[in-house]
């Protein structure tokens, strides 16, 4: 070859080494011993910025980021020791301050047997390490770890992750030492991946397997395995890509969610009401329990296509059904009580609690809590009718009690009693019996005689009621306590009975006696009593109420002239009404008669009288040295006001005289007016009607003697004689 074609050669190869150098995308940097860049490709000033007239003569160094810089020398160290090309990462700053990734390939070049200078290839790897790093930021939030390994796992290729949040094992200690990570890995789970999980990966085959980490004391946390093995184009491991992946929390998930199965399941299976699911589409059963089928007596295996409307009985298939629409509508719990369909086996009464099954936040069906309230509701239905049963004891009591106190005869209360017995007990016969006149009319066939005394009549007397059922308690009650008030009449209406007899005969010699008329005469007081209490404490507060009423609204309110007088009309009306019921009450019952006295009560009346009377009045009264009985008070005060009332309407009289007086062993009580008079011999009926009878049976209940004389226009005098002894209640 000419030496012209030798030079032309390496002239093309010159500018073709010069177009790669100023046109390649990579830095091409040659340093000598001292690390001086002797030579940088135009390309330096897209990556840092500077020029390459800036750049040539620079300590290749000056542009490394400090903390990196003895890491890269190291490498450099390597690879002149070595004569072997180093691969390096680092940052660099850039002429504008901002940093840049970089990966260099380091290479020496050898000139008579040493290394004379170190050509590095640069690449900008900013964009990629700005991945990287955003996949680190992804992995620490999801807690895992991304790697690539020989086939051996003696060396990562690749590590990405926060190993210190996952295992507690550092990145740097776990990319020197990659076996490092099975140290906090259960020994169970542990011989799992040396064992089957190697076994698979030699075989080119993928594997997954949740195992547990043991780096935190008394807490078992958990971690996914899936890794993937990458083949040649022989079909031989090449590497192995893997992730780890922190699923402790899925896991606790996983278990609770198990658990909760579990004990749903066991809830479900073993509760001892019945449990079941429904569709919503059509109401057909999904499931139900043992319970369910011990209660319903359908069998599990034949609910299948089953609506539930079907299990409920006919009357009840309304309630239910709108009761489960609710439960549709408002997606709530919702209870009811009703009947099973299957009668077969008596009436069965359920109570059913529909709950909402949701799915995603939809309904999707609806549970069933069933459980059998026929007992109870057996009970209850007991206890209402005992109820009602003691209702109407407590009342047929009451009646009777009622009814025996009217009752004067003794042939009326056994009447009275046989008759309640029979509406009230059930009993086939009910009789009253004499010791000595037993009947054996009992049927023989009545499982039950009950004989009870009831009274003497001289001799024993039995009620005798046959049974074909044993008496409750509240029955076997209600009869003694029946029994009880008829003990309690019985023999005293035979006394009652005789005691008449007896009145009777002395009726028929004109003979009343004085204790009778004494009796006669307290009852009367008695009631004068109750009928002044009630017209004072009812009729006369409801007046003086409604008097005030219309005081205040004639007050307050506007009215016409002629209202307001027939206000005040009604007004004085209903005063006189007052003042009237005020009258008739004192009269009734006076007050403090028997706390003032005879005398000073007598001496109150007068001085009310003489207010209406149109005669004059006198009183003269001595002492009384013995305090006089209630009875004789009474009917002193009576004898005055029959009197008084005789003189206002009969007498005519202009003066009234009367005197009381302590004679001795007797108390007088005088009485003359200067009236017109009678004649007591003619006028018979007007003696009556005038009261005298009255006046003289009183003062015979007090046991003494009354004179009455009159006649025509010589005035009426009464003479009252009684003794001053207590008279026996």
């Amino acid at each position: 070859m000419t030496e012209k074609r030798k030079d032309d050669r390496v002239f093309n190869r010159q500018e073709m080494f010069r177009i790669v150098a100023e046109n390649t995308m990579d830095t091409i940097v040659v340093v000598d011993s001292e690390a001086t860049v002797c030579y940088v490709s135009p390309s330096i000033e897209t990556l840092t910025g500077y020029t390459v007239e800036e750049y040539e003569g620079m300590n290749a160094f000056e542009v490394i980021l400090e903390e990196d810089r003895g890491r890269v020398h190291m490498s450099l160290n390597e690879s002149v020791q070595t004569l072997q090309p180093v691969d390096v990462d680092y940052r660099v700053v850039d002429a504008g301050g901002s940093l840049v990734y970089v990966e260099t390939r380091v290479k020496p070049v050898m000139e008579a047997g040493d290394v004379k200078y170190v050509v590095a290839v640069v690449r900008d790897v900013t964009r990629r390490k700005q991945t990287e790093q955003l996949l680190e930021n992804i992995l620490d939030n999801v807690n895992a770890i991304v790697w690539s390994t020989d086939k051996d796992f003696s060396r990562y290729n690749y590590f990405a992750g926060n190993s210190d949040k996952v295992c507690a094992i550092p990145k740097s200690e776990a990319i020197v030492r990659p076996i490092r990570l099975h140290d906090h890995i259960h020994p169970e789970d542990n011989a799992l991946l040396m064992g089957e999980v190697k076994g698979l990966l030699d075989n080119g085959e993928p594997a997954r397997l949740a195992f547990r980490w043991t780096h935190v004391p008394e807490e078992t946390r958990w971690g996914q395995l899936m890794v993937h093995p990458f083949l040649d184009g022989n079909g031989n491991v090449e590497r192995l890509d893997g992730i780890i992946l922190d699923i402790t929390e899925k896991k606790r998930a996983e278990l609770a969610l198990e658990e909760s199965e579990q004990r749903y399941k066991s809830l479900f299976e073993h509760n001892l009401d019945g449990v079941f699911s429904i569709e919503l589409k059509d109401m057909h059963f999904v499931n139900a329990n043992e319970a369910f089928e011990r209660t319903t007596g359908i069998e599990l295996d034949k609910l299948t296509d089953k609506c539930l409307l079907g299990l409920i009985h006919d009357e009840d298939h309304l309630s239910v059904f709108q009761r489960l629409m609710e439960v549709i509508k408002h997606e709530e719990p919702r209870d009811i009580e009703c009947r099973l369909s299957r009668m077969d086996r008596g009436e069965r009464i359920v109570s059913i609690t529909f709950v909402p099954i949701f799915l995603s936040g939809s309904l999707n069906g609806i549970h069933g809590i069933l459980k059998d309230i026929t007992k109870r509701k057996q009970e209850e239905r007991e206890l209402v009718q005992r109820e009602e049963r003691s209702h109407f004891l407590r009342m047929s009591l009451h009646r009777l009690s009622g009814d025996l106190a009217n009752v004067m005869k003794v042939s009326e209360l056994e009447e009275r009693l046989v008759v309640e017995v029979q509406s009230v007990l059930p009993a086939s016969l009910v009789a009253i019996e004499d010791e000595d006149k037993r009947e054996d009319h009992m049927a023989e066939s009545v499982s039950k005689q009950i004989r009870i005394r009831i009274g003497e009549n001289p001799q024993p007397v039995f009620l005798c009621i046959a049974i074909s059922e044993p008496l409750t308690a509240i029955e076997q009650e209600w009869l003694d306590t029946a029994v009880h008030y008829v003990k309690i009449l019985y023999d005293n209406l035979h006394r009652t009975e005789d005691l008449m007899k007896r009145l009777e005969d002395l009726v028929g010699t004109k003979e009343t006696p004085k204790w009778m008329l004494r009796l006669l005469f307290r009852l009367s007081e008695k009631e004068r009593a109750a009928l002044s209490s009630d017209l004072h404490d009812s009729v006369l507060q409801d007046l003086i109420i409604w008097y005030r009423k219309l005081e205040s609204l004639r007050s307050v309110g506007k009215f016409g002239k002629e209202s307001q007088e027939e206000l005040v009309q009604i007004e004085n009306g209903l005063l006189d009404a007052i003042h009237q019921i005020r009258i008739t009450c004192n009269e009734l019952r006076p007050p403090f008669l028997l706390k003032m006295g005879l005398v000073e009560s007598l001496k109150s009346l007068f001085t009310y009288s003489r207010m209406f009377a149109n005669y004059a009045i006198e009183f003269h009264a001595g002492p009384i040295d013995v305090p006089l009985h209630e009875d004789q008070i009474l009917g002193v005060y009576r004898i005055v006001q029959e009197l008084l009332n005789n003189a206002s309407k009969h007498s005519r009289a202009s003066r009234v005289v009367m005197s009381l007086e302590d004679v001795g062993a007797h108390m007088h009580f005088r009485y003359a007016d200067d009236g017109v008079g009678i004649d007591l011999a003619e006028l018979e009926s007007s003696y009556e009607h005038m009261g005298i009878a009255g006046i003289e049976k009183r003062v015979l209940s007090l046991e003494g003697e009354v004179d009455v004389r009159s006649a025509p226009n010589q005035g009426f005098h009464v003479t009252v004689t009684f003794p001053k002894q207590t008279i026996e209640r």
